[in-house]
């Protein structure tokens, strides 16, 4: 294997949608070796082809990422052990924003699944090939703000769009407390990046989505605004923030507001991915 193939990958969760490919091509422009970890593998096949032409780093891969299960992580996290390269940081910023209840195979609201269970659970599982002072990041957004976590989180017993999707959001920030704090000792950074509200494909069809934006922040963030504090969190020395906007960051903490709600989060949460881990 020649010096090349050894530096330490960049992963990037939903590195095809409209978030995920800028953040790709900010990397891939850096010179750095970027994996783009999709769900769909032929467009991340063409837009890992795209990016070579158009950067000229033709360090640039893929493999495919299904969140939707946690025997899909598991699969995936095997395949890039397989390709024996340690890892520089690991960018969740794939989601979803489902329009209707249903269930995933573990038996949890698909959003809940993807945006939180199966993130924490690749986290996890990918943190041990995190070179020392690497970085994990985890994508918030505002709409956490709105919402708290039921007694029986992760289940849902009444689905609303915006609630679960809210809801993950919310507990994956405060489960980025956790980590942060138990990976501080190997060295290995967790933040959290909101992009604020960005016309995605994910939130075009939701015309709600318009409403809060309205109420949050006028005009929304394009999507090439949106991905500044995901760059700025990649490159700090920083571990337990929120980044947002160009300059902004605050302790993830802050959002702590009720220490009972996150300590069983914490506690139901790695009682549901023991199973997953490594023994």
């Amino acid at each position: 294997m020649n010096t090349e193939q050894t530096k330490p990958l960049y992963i990037v969760t939903g590195a095809t949608d409209n978030m995920g490919s800028i953040i790709s091509r900010r990397l891939a422009e850096q010179g750095k070796p970027v994996l783009l970890a999709s769900r769909n593998i032929v467009k991340a096949q063409q837009y890992a082809e795209e990016l070579r032409k158009a950067t000229k780093n033709q360090d640039v891969q893929c493999l495919q990422l299904d969140l939707s299960s946690f025997e899909l992580v598991q699969d995936f996290v095997e395949r890039l052990k397989a390709l024996d390269r340690p890892v520089a940081a690991l960018v969740n910023n794939a989601g979803t924003l489902p329009r209707q209840s249903r269930m995933s195979p573990n038996g949890f609201e698909h959003a809940i699944q993807v945006n939180f269970l199966s993130t924490a659970l690749l986290s996890m599982l990918v943190k041990p090939l995190i070179v020392e002072g690497g970085r994990i990041i985890m994508s918030t957004s505002i709409s956490r703000r709105l919402v708290s976590l039921p007694y029986e989180f992760p289940a849902v017993s009444h689905f609303t769009q915006l609630g679960a999707y809210a809801q993950s959001k919310l507990a994956l920030t405060l489960f980025s407390i956790y980590l942060s704090t138990v990976f501080k000792t190997s060295h290995v950074s967790v933040n959290c990046v909101n992009p604020g509200v960005v016309k995605s494909s994910m939130l075009a069809l939701n015309k709600w989505m318009d409403r809060i934006a309205d109420y949050f922040i006028k005009p929304p963030v394009d999507s090439e605004a949106g991905v500044i504090p995901t760059m700025r969190a990649l490159e700090s020395a920083d571990t337990g923030f929120i980044f947002e906007g160009r300059s902004k960051q605050v302790k993830m903490s802050s959002v702590l507001n009720n220490r009972d709600v996150f300590i069983k989060l914490c506690n139901d949460t790695m009682r549901i991915l023991k199973k997953y881990l490594p023994r």
